[in-house]
């Protein structure tokens, strides 16, 4: 298969070219349709190609039906037209319609006069079309200062490697291998099937779903292990993992035998261990018959259920389902939460998966002959699975009890006593058993372990999120790691049993496959799909300071011999963070730069007068814009004073396109990014947290210009939130009204 590499020099150094505006044929149109015909004068800004491009633009009807399409087409070819600027409705919709492809050009620019004029301004008021023939100006600019991606081919290594011999190792190996790609299954243990191979039973996976299922991971081991394009490798770890995705080069050491070979993409479901921080001070390890869920399970798959003290048969079990680290080591009952309950933070990890697994537990005891007292502060059986927590409770010998574990001790007399805080009756109560069985948490078995051994500048681990598991945004692309082409399957990315292992793998298998097809074609993978530019450097003005490799969250960037920037072209997402972490701003883009960027904001008009503020707001692509977007969907109205300006990340946001606008007399300033934090919404991980750092170099630049620090405001905000809208820019434009006009205005 076939990728793209960013053009090079014949000593091999990526070439860099400052953008400049184009000299090629780009028309101008102007759709009428969805109201915008009514709502401005289609004609004034079709009249602006007379200044901003040269000759007149075009006024149509819809552009989106085919009727429309087929003017728009046919004006093309007549003009020969290299590009076209098409104002109508906003460039996250209609992609197909208005594709280069479709209409037969280089390169398309989209204005949006629908969403942010039309459907949010009132319809014929001197603002609106002001506002629209701003936006008209600035999409010109952003158009012109855009050059075609361009990339050259090479072959890629098409083969998967996945990481781990469990279900979901098992059913990702062979998902991808049924797609018609080799694979290599790596497995640390000297046996394939991973903790589903020691469990006794499995959670109900067929209607009614009330009764629990026999083990079956041997069909898929053999099944696995016949496969023609699958190689298993038993007893081995990975020693190193270098290169870049299309193109890694793995090597194994297999009991001392060194192997090595090479791999397109990674699936990591290397599973989950048991962590027992919560539990150790309840009497795991100290008393001989308080165990954990774990050594319950291989108890009931041995078919003895016996005190491991003495080996007599167990009479009395009880089955703590989350037991609470907020406790405190005196067993008071004091957790962190306000009311001495314990808080989510004290056990984060397994959650319904743990809840499920006492129940199972409930029913093996009471099979066996005993009685199954299950503790719960909560229970969480999502789903179908209520079935089985119905079947269960109607099971005679197991009684549920609501309340917290206070301390665990011996009797006296050969058995255990439980002291049980936060009862329903409103008192402690002692609860006199044979054996306790624990549950220990879900932690994934990458927790203080590197397993890739990556070669790569920012350390040779996968970034992790705040309890352990691989980090990546768990909304929008929970396989994806921040690791371009490796992929998170199972109880690796989070806590889940193994029907959800298994229907998990197949989706980062899947994920990986694409990303191949995408590195093949020159692409980037998720969240810009499809995009074909890539940052270079102008090294002439680099200074080596190597902030781009530091803030690039997905290590993409390594530094060559000399401390260049060296770009690993298939690991980079396009995000351009690189490009707003750069102090001297000689990284950019193709399509997307400080200099198209500046050129975009200064194509607004002030106008004559300047008591009329003009604000910018810089928009992140993945939740601002489309905030303002469904802010014009739902005919939610706001102040035409803004002008929003589309930003791939607000961390692509380059200080320089600040200064830049501020010093040429923008009013005031917007700087819209995703949700950061421990739940970050960014889809690029840390852009928000990275545009937030270096506001402290925005207001150095206020400060130097001086001009106040209310004129720019930092905005986090979710696309759900888009009913917000009106309120923020109304606030921000009210406090730009008080402050007045920017003295670089005139």
């Amino acid at each position: 298969m076939a990728a793209w590499i960013a053009p090079t020099s014949k000593a091999g150094v990526p070439v860099a070219v400052t953008p400049k505006p184009t000299s090629e044929r780009t028309d101008l149109y102007v759709c009428t349709g969805c109201g915008i015909g009514e709502a401005v004068d289609a004609d004034r800004l079709a009249a602006l190609g007379n200044t901003e491009l040269k000759h007149p633009g075009t006024v149509a009807g819809p552009l989106c039906i085919p009727e429309g399409l087929a003017a728009l087409r046919d004006g093309l070819v007549g003009s020969e037209a290299d590009r076209v600027v098409i104002a109508a409705c906003s460039e996250r919709v209609n992609h197909d319609v208005f594709s280069p492809a479709s209409l037969g050009v280089n390169m398309v620019g989209r204005v949006n006069i629908r969403e942010l004029v039309a459907w949010s301004k009132p319809p014929g008021e001197h603002e609106t079309q002001l506002l629209a023939e701003d936006y008209v100006r600035m999409g010109i600019q952003r158009l012109l200062w855009s050059r075609k991606p361009d990339r050259q081919e090479r072959d890629i290594e098409t083969a998967l490697l996945v990481v781990g011999g469990g279900i979901s190792g098992l059913t990702a190996a062979l998902e991808a291998a049924n797609a018609g790609h080799d694979v290599h299954l790596v497995e640390r243990r000297a046996e394939l099937g991973g903790w589903t191979a020691r469990f006794a039973q499995l959670f109900p996976t067929r209607p009614p779903y009330r009764e629990l299922e026999p083990v079956r991971i041997d069909e898929l081991i053999d099944a696995v292990v016949a496969h023609p394009r699958i190689t298993v490798h038993t007893g081995a770890e990975i020693t190193a993992v270098a290169g870049e995705p299309g193109g890694l080069e793995v090597t194994l050491d297999q009991g001392g035998t060194r192997t090595d070979f090479s791999a397109g993409a990674v699936v990591m479901a290397t599973g989950w261990q048991p962590d027992l921080s919560v539990i150790e001070r309840l009497g795991v390890g100290d008393l001989p018959d308080v165990v954990t869920n774990v050594a319950f399970e291989e108890m009931a798959r041995s078919g003895a259920l016996v005190r491991p003290s003495d080996g007599a048969p167990v009479k009395r079990v009880a089955i703590v389902t989350r037991p609470r680290a907020g406790l405190g080591p005196s067993g008071n009952g004091s957790g962190n939460g306000a009311d001495g309950r314990a808080t989510d933070d004290d056990f984060s990890f397994g959650t319904n998966v743990l809840d499920m697994a006492s129940l199972k537990h409930a029913l093996y005891a009471t099979e066996a002959g005993a009685r199954a007292y299950v503790i719960y502060e909560d229970m969480v059986t999502p789903g179908l699975y209520e079935s089985f927590y119905r079947r269960v409770s109607e099971q005679p010998g197991v009684y549920f009890t609501n309340g917290r574990v206070k301390g665990i001790e011996a009797d006296g007399a050969g058995g255990l006593l439980v002291r049980l805080g936060h009862s329903l009756l409103g008192e402690d109560v002692g609860l006199p058993v044979d054996l306790v069985v624990l549950a220990a948490g879900m932690v994934p078995s990458t927790a203080g372990s590197d397993v890739l051994h990556l070669m790569y500048l920012q350390g040779p681990g996968l970034p992790t999120a705040k309890f352990g598991f691989s980090d990546s945004n768990f909304i929008c692309f929970p396989y994806e790691t921040r690791r371009t082409g490796i992929y998170a399957a199972g109880t690796v990315r989070e806590p889940m049993d193994g029907a959800f292992a298994a229907e998990d793998a197949t989706g980062a298998a899947l994920k990986a496959l694409q990303s191949l097809e995408l590195f093949g074609s020159g692409r980037s993978t998720h969240p810009r799909s499809g995009d074909l530019s890539l940052p270079a450097t102008r090294y002439q003005g680099c200074t080596r300071c190597g902030r781009c490799s530091q803030e690039c969250p997905f290590s993409a960037i390594e530094l060559d011999e000399r401390g260049f920037p060296a770009l690993n072209p298939e690991r980079c997402r396009r995000c351009g963070i690189c490009m707003g972490a750069c102090p001297v701003q000689v990284i950019s883009f193709e399509d997307y730069s400080v200099d198209q960027l500046s050129a975009t904001v200064k194509a607004i008009d002030f106008g004559s007068d300047k008591d009329i503020p003009r604000i910018v707001a810089l928009a992140c692509e993945n939740d601002a814009y489309p905030a303002f977007d469904l802010a014009g969907i739902n005919r939610l109205g706001f102040d035409a004073a803004v002008r929003v300006v589309p930003l791939r990340c607000l961390g692509s946001l380059n200080v320089a396109v600040v200064a830049d606008a501020l010093s040429s007399g923008i009013d005031g300033m917007m700087l819209m990014g995703c949700k950061s934090g421990d739940d970050y919404q960014c889809h690029f991980i840390q852009g928000s947290a990275l545009a937030a750092k270096r506001l402290g170099n925005v207001m150095e630049t206020l400060n130097r210009l001086t001009i106040e620090p209310e004129r720019v405001l930092p905005v986090e905000i979710e696309i759900s939130e888009y009913d917000r809208i009106p309120e923020i820019v109304g606030d921000f434009v009210e406090t730009v009204r008080k402050l007045g006009s920017n003295p670089y205005k005139f």
